[in-house]
């Protein structure tokens, strides 16, 4: 994502640090781990500042008491975060034995060789409780999707384990929609018949770059529109691109929220808690940090959570935002590392976990009843991971497209143009780009 926006929304929802349980029998509770050969005195992980890391922050000192190695977590502001990486990656610095990673920067570090591999150095393999796409968008080269030019070839390998099981959901007002919308159409009628004077029938995140890109995006997909086909060619100005877009920003729009070409993700929470809109798109954070909040929401129990309505294409597709922990090729403590990871994602740790904040990726844990009660997004989760979410798409050159096109978007939300002549421009823009990056054409 966008650094600044992304930094910006951490710490606007850090409120969901606040909504984390206690839990004072923590250490009883937990497996104990198995000891590593050689084992270092201490892990240094470097981490996101904000709702992402806190519950790894809660469980660290577990892990520490069981195995006597002192976990030391250092955060860092999103964009500082990448920054950081990157210089240390490419010193092939020792500073860091475990860090979290956005999964757009896997593309990034994958291309650079900056992580250990997983599952060859560590043994690591698929667990069938964990729906296969979680540990695909931690493999690179890419197992689907168009692969880079100078990745083509290379043999895959897991270099990441998601930790933070984030996919872009729906949400709507249960209390006045009785009937959950399948389609886009659906909510496009929903929106007009709700609509009314200061209560909107839709909220668009229609800021330039990376919000108006992560609010689009799932709708480009449902409607068969993409960015780029499997051999890199920008599809962005094809029919259904254009569709998808026109839909969002023109039909849809005229049910939104006023001044949505401004709007962000805690701007759209906030029009959903204080009662004064019907239904969007979300993600897990905005959730528990607004949306569900107790003694800052008054629609707790109102909203219902679903997997992105379908569109023209067919299908309802959403966007996978997973964080998740490699292993720098510069650390020194790779085993211990790696056990720790293990440890992390075992099924009773993992839980622990959840009931301090952490989103998860277990099937079992996101179909939970019990857990369910306190997050009511959770079977929409699950339903949302096992329908073959997409990602970004798997290119080091993702943050300059995703600025033009979040661009584009923004423009159209804006009406400054309309969404053929904001898309057509993007497509030129974008062909440029990856042209120069040594991309097919």
């Amino acid at each position: 994502m966008d650094p600044i926006t992304r930094r910006e929304f951490v710490k606007r929802t850090a409120v969901a640090g606040a909504l984390l349980t206690s839990f004072p029998t923590i250490l009883e509770a937990c497996n104990s781990s198995t000891p590593t050969s050689n084992k270092p005195s201490k892990l240094t992980i470097a981490a996101v500042q904000g709702a992402e890391d806190g519950p790894l922050k809660k469980v660290a000192p577990m892990y520490q008491s069981q195995t006597g190695i002192t976990m030391e977590v250092v955060e860092f502001p999103y964009d500082q975060l990448f920054e950081k990486l990157v210089t240390t990656f490419q010193a092939n610095g020792s500073s860091y034995d475990l860090c979290m990673m956005d999964d757009p920067w896997m593309p990034k570090f994958g291309t650079m060789g900056a992580l250990q591999p997983l599952d060859s150095n560590f043994g690591f393999t698929r667990d069938s409780d964990i729906p296969s796409i979680v540990y695909d968008v931690g493999t690179w080269p890419p197992p689907k999707g168009p692969v880079p030019p100078t990745e083509q070839g290379k043999s895959q390998h897991l270099y990441g384990i998601t930790v933070v099981g984030n996919v872009e959901m729906f949400m709507y007002r249960k209390d006045m929609v009785t009937t959950a919308p399948t389609s886009w159409d659906d909510v496009l009628a929903n929106a007009q018949q709700f609509n009314k004077s200061n209560f909107y029938g839709y909220v668009i995140r229609g800021k330039a770059t990376n919000p108006a890109s992560s609010d689009s995006l799932p709708i480009l997909w449902s409607f068969g529109g993409d960015i780029f086909d499997t051999s890199w060619k920008v599809t962005l100005d094809s029919t259904e691109s254009i569709d998808a877009i026109t839909f969002l920003t023109q039909t849809l729009k005229k049910y939104a929220e006023p001044g949505a070409a401004n709007t962000d993700a805690a701007d759209r929470d906030r029009l959903i808690a204080i009662g004064q809109a019907l239904q969007s798109t979300t993600w897990p954070a905005e959730v528990t940090g607004l949306v569900e909040a107790q003694g800052v929401s008054q629609v707790i129990g109102k909203m219902a959570y679903i997997p992105i309505p379908k569109g023209k294409g067919g299908k309802g597709i959403g966007m996978m935002g997973n964080w998740l922990m490699g292993i720098p090729k510069g650390s020194k403590n790779g085993s211990a590392a790696a056990d720790f990871i293990k440890w992390l994602i075992k099924p009773d740790n993992m839980k622990t976990y959840v009931q301090n904040g952490g989103i998860p990726t277990r099937t079992s844990l996101l179909n939970d009843a019990t857990l369910g009660q306190a997050n009511p997004y959770f079977p929409a989760l699950a339903q949302s991971l096992a329908g073959g979410p997409n990602w970004r798409p798997r290119t080091d050159q993702w943050n300059a497209v995703e600025t033009i096109y979040g661009t584009a978007v923004n423009q159209a939300v804006a009406g400054l143009k309309s969404p053929k002549d904001a898309l057509t421009a993007a497509a030129t823009q974008i062909r440029s780009t990856m042209k120069q990056a040594g991309y097919p054409s």
